[in-house]
């Protein structure tokens, strides 16, 4: 089965501060992946070049058999590559019904069943505005955005990070629903999240992939622990 995303010799920096150092990995459609690793070990920065919103110094990212290059992450987002932020970024003066309806005007997809049916209480929270939403409702809100527009891959940053054990395990199950129709590529800290989750796993240090986890046991042992 041919890869969906191929990145290839990827290299990244800040000003005159290098991140990524020759970064390569590859994910085939439908595959849930998790890069871990420490704060500052370049995860967020590659998930921004993934996107289009970081401009990689060299190396390249293949998205569907196309190369991305300099394509604005607007059109990488029209494309199937989307990309959910660590910060739980809604429009708080909009409500659920409203932050849907800019995704469904963006993507021209109106089916908001699917995004109900990952998420019931979406519904039930449909006319409350985003700055009344937890922090979990606030992440299904944006995983429900993403999901309109059919997306072919998913970049989610740290999707766990600040909520509750029980919103933890419901996101377990919906990565694994999710990933009947997308592959899903998640950056986090959170091994017990990862384990659940991941069918593969790359571990991150100081910008470089130092591993990569492929054995069933080895990921519910948490083998990669030591990269954190």
């Amino acid at each position: 089965m041919p890869n969906i995303v191929e990145v290839k010799n990827l290299n990244a920096a800040y000003g005159q501060s290098k991140v990524l150092f020759d970064i390569s990995l590859a994910i085939k459609p439908n595959e849930r992946v998790s890069i871990v690793g420490r704060n500052g070990a370049g995860k967020t920065t590659l998930l921004k070049c993934m996107a289009g919103l970081l401009t990689p110094t060299n190396g390249s990212v293949v998205f569907n058999g196309m190369e991305l290059g300099q394509k604005p992450p607007y059109e990488v987002a029209r494309m199937g590559l989307k990309y959910i932020d660590q910060d739980k970024h809604v429009f708080l003066d909009l409500t659920v019904r409203e932050n849907l309806q800019l995704s469904s005007y963006a993507t021209n997809d109106y089916d908001w069943d699917k995004v109900f049916a990952h998420f019931p209480k979406l519904k039930i929270l449909i006319d409350r505005k985003g700055a009344y939403l937890s922090g979990g409702e606030r992440q299904m809100l944006m995983i429900g955005r993403a999901i309109l527009g059919d997306p072919k891959v998913l970049l989610i940053d740290e999707p766990t990070e600040g909520l509750a054990p029980s919103i933890v395990d419901d996101l377990v199950t919906t990565f694994h629903e999710l990933s009947k129709d997308c592959a899903i590529l998640t950056v986090g800290q959170n091994l017990s999240f990862v384990s659940r989750v991941a069918e593969r796993i790359y571990a991150m240090k100081e910008g470089k992939l130092v591993a990569e986890v492929t054995d069933e046991a080895e990921i519910k042992a948490n083998s990669y622990s030591c990269y954190l």
